[in-house]
């Protein structure tokens, strides 16, 4: 299967499962999963799914489409955390031909000379798995197996797996923070450029606070840190109850990159920021 058939398979399914997923789980049928051992390992999932989309068309056109999986599950003092996301987006310009100078390439009737430029102004797809064993209520020890796929990034794979400790300093009806400290190995295949591999620091926060019953504010930052290439992520959001079930979400990430640029492009840069409006439900 190719890179390109294998990203549209992954972001089918994510998509799918924002929209299907409730759906699934209401018309399991109870008794038999019962009877099935395998059926059993699905329940008890709970979590939330988000979509976003946005398309233009005219003299330009552009579409974006993201969306986000987010399941948990605890057993006894084990939690398990199934995470997905993708962002992708397509866009269609008309720009002027210039010569070396700078001066516009004129054609045979004296009109400058124009070019449809098509290309992907985003291409990020990712996957993990995070398991928890709460050693008590507010200390926990946990690992990530984790993987992204970000060619505009220059990132054509990249593979996590950490182990560390986490604490959750306050957990209520307000919201909660926690925070996590690991090390590990990190392996990534660049689009151009040599490979970058090693061991690697971890630090992750999460924080959430609940402003109004109907209005939640989150805070997420994540880092993975080694002698080859420094990697921050931040996320802010905010979400609008509208239903028991249902709310729109603003949200915004920055990503940092090191030392991953091709080097052979003038818009090479070492971070991404993204805008979202998005559709969340919970599952």
């Amino acid at each position: 299967m190719t890179h390109y058939s294998l990203k549209k398979t992954i972001a089918s399914i994510l998509v799918a499962g924002s929209l299907g997923a409730s759906t699934m789980v209401a018309a399991q049928d109870a008794d038999a999963v019962e009877e099935s051992g395998f059926g059993s390992a699905f329940q008890g999932w709970r979590g939330t799914a988000s979509l976003g989309a946005t398309s233009s068309t005219g003299n330009s056109e552009a579409s974006n489409i993201n969306g986000s999986v987010r399941l948990s599950k605890t057993v006894n003092r084990w939690e398990h955390l199934v995470f997905g996301s993708v962002f992708k987006g397509t866009s269609s310009i008309v720009v002027v031909e210039r010569d070396q100078e700078g001066n516009p390439i004129l054609g045979d009737d004296g009109r400058p000379q124009r070019t449809i430029v098509k290309g992907d102004n985003s291409d990020r797809i990712a996957l993990g798995y995070q398991p928890k064993f709460y050693y008590n209520p507010k200390t926990y020890f946990f690992g990530i197996l984790d993987w992204e796929q970000d060619e505009p990034g220059n990132i054509d794979n990249a593979t996590r797996q950490i182990v560390g400790v986490g604490h959750r300093f306050f957990s209520n009806e307000s919201g909660f923070l926690t925070a996590e400290l690991g090390f590990g190995n990190k392996n990534t295949s660049l689009v151009v450029g040599d490979d970058v591999n090693g061991g690697i620091g971890y630090i992750g926060l999460n924080y959430l606070n609940h402003i109004t019953d109907e209005v939640t504010f989150n805070a997420d930052l994540r880092s993975d840190f080694g002698s080859d290439n420094t990697f921050v992520e931040l996320g802010l959001g905010i979400a609008f109850k509208v239903s028991e079930k249902l709310a729109f979400k603003v949200a915004h990430f920055s990503r940092s990159n090191s030392d991953l640029s091709s080097g052979d492009s003038p818009l090479d840069s070492n971070s991404d920021s993204v805008t979202t409006l998005n559709l969340v439900v919970d599952i």
